[in-house]
């Protein structure tokens, strides 16, 4: 029987959807809280409304794309981005 498979490293792939997307869609919430240019209302609520939207677009990402490592690559550059944005952003404020 022959064993066609859709995706090139599935195990990777399924980690990467299933655990590091909602790690990134979960960094990416508080850290948009922190330095989003908007009242104190919209800093909580554009991120809370985004999330769905965020986690699926990243997880669909993860089986999507031609490479396995490309998506690893991409949610811990955002994982680092918005924790460094989110570092400045709170020490700027307490200086």
């Amino acid at each position: 029987m022959n064993k066609k498979q859709t995706f090139s490293a599935t195990k990777r792939r399924h980690f990467m959807a299933c655990v590091l997307a909602l790690i990134t869609a979960v960094v990416m919430i508080p850290g948009m809280t922190t330095y989003l240019p908007f009242a104190m209302e919209e800093q909580i609520l554009i991120p809370i409304m985004l999330f769905p939207f965020i986690w699926a677009g990243l997880f669909i990402y993860a089986y999507m794309a031609e490479k396995a490592w490309q998506p690893c690559i991409f949610m811990l550059t955002i994982i680092i981005s918005h924790a460094g944005l989110s570092f400045f952003a709170i020490s700027g404020a307490q200086g």
